[in-house]
């Protein structure tokens, strides 16, 4: 038996990270990294600043000028299943983490080839296929397939048993905790701002208009953006304590938000860091598939003109006190003492 970790994006590198460092020695596994995140790549090699401390097995990498009537999203299918045949087959376990289209794929082209499929971050739910898009039904598909679900909480597992899904479930924490081991959290003046989601691209404008009315409004506070590929062309205009920065490491990204006031964003996985460094969030989206920090660690802001109201309830109340609800930093562990029980003939 052998397992293949796979990961195509930053956010899932960062996620199965602690499993791949806890698994040496350990597990009989593979990585491959499949390149939905082309920006990382140098010729046929992969950035320095996708943070690799660990290099891939395999590369299979996805070619972005190719695109299926323009949609991206199908040609990353096209491309997967056709090309990830001969990397599979050499494998008798895949494990996908969370809910892109790279994910959703990779599991498809496993479950096709009867290789057991395991979920890292099963069960997360919003129950509306819309928001957020297309990842919510990406996760639906891949539970149906899926031999273990790798729940993050007791209420991702029971999203699973509510829908009959099959396979083990087995709740183990949010591994992106693992990385915040040991880090000591403070309380600044800056507010960390990030933005990307798809569906908040047509309204991007309009955000950044509410961003530089809070700077004016709040001028001892710096808001610092990160530059996302998706968002680049639309700052303008911002005011002086609006900071645009470059693209951060995750290393320098949790430097910044173990020190910041609280964040905006419209990012699944800071609202597990944030909850986990004590930070409240305003989370710009119109739903959550991690409500169990809802009202407590961080609230909806459905749309722009709501920003004012939840900026100035969190800015005079910044100070978190309760225990993450997303796992205690131990998850890599508890992951490796569910394979040592359910597939031993993997462990070293």
């Amino acid at each position: 038996m052998k397992l293949l970790i796979c990961y195509g994006t930053r956010p899932e590198y960062i996620k199965v990270k602690p499993l791949i460092e806890y698994f040496k020695g350990k597990v009989n596994f593979g990585t491959v990294f499949i390149g939905q995140h082309d920006k990382w790549f140098v010729g046929n090699n992969v950035k320095g600043s996708f943070d690799f401390k660990n290099s891939p097995d395999h590369i299979l990498r996805i070619d972005s000028g190719s695109t299926i009537n323009n949609n991206r999203l199908n040609s990353i299918y096209a491309y997967i299943l056709t090309r990830s045949t001969a990397i599979l087959e050499n494998y008798t376990h895949v494990l996908v983490q969370g809910d892109t289209a790279t994910v959703a794929a990779t599991a498809i082209s496993a479950f096709n080839m009867g290789k057991k499929v395991i979920h890292l971050e099963a069960g997360l739910r919003t129950c509306d296929l819309k928001n957020p898009f297309p990842e919510e039904g990406y996760r639906q598909m891949v539970s149906r397939i899926t031999d273990l679900h790798l729940c993050p909480t007791d209420d991702a597992a029971g999203n699973l048993d509510m829908e009959h899904i099959s396979g083990d479930i087995a709740v183990v924490g949010n591994t992106v905790l693992d990385n915040l081991k040991g880090v000591e959290a403070s309380y600044g003046d800056k507010v960390l701002v990030t933005m990307h989601r798809r569906e908040n691209r047509e309204y991007f404008n309009f955000w950044f208009q509410e961003f530089n009315k809070l700077a004016i409004k709040n001028p001892d506070v710096e808001f610092v953006l990160p530059l996302h590929p998706s968002i680049d062309k639309s700052i303008k205009n911002l005011v002086p304590n609006v900071n645009v920065v470059e693209p951060m490491s995750h290393e320098s990204l949790i430097e910044f938000l173990k020190d910041c006031r609280f964040v905006i964003t419209d990012s699944g996985g800071i609202q597990e860091e944030s909850s986990f460094l004590k930070k409240k969030a305003i989370v710009c989206r119109k739903t959550t598939e991690r409500a169990e920090g809802l009202n407590s660690f961080f609230k909806l802001c459905e749309s722009p003109a709501d920003l004012d109201r939840l900026f100035i309830e969190f800015n005079n109340n910044y100070v978190i006190k309760e225990p993450c609800p997303f796992g205690d930093g131990n998850s890599a562990k508890a992951i490796f003492n569910e394979f040592k029980k359910r597939y031993s003939d993997m462990c070293l």
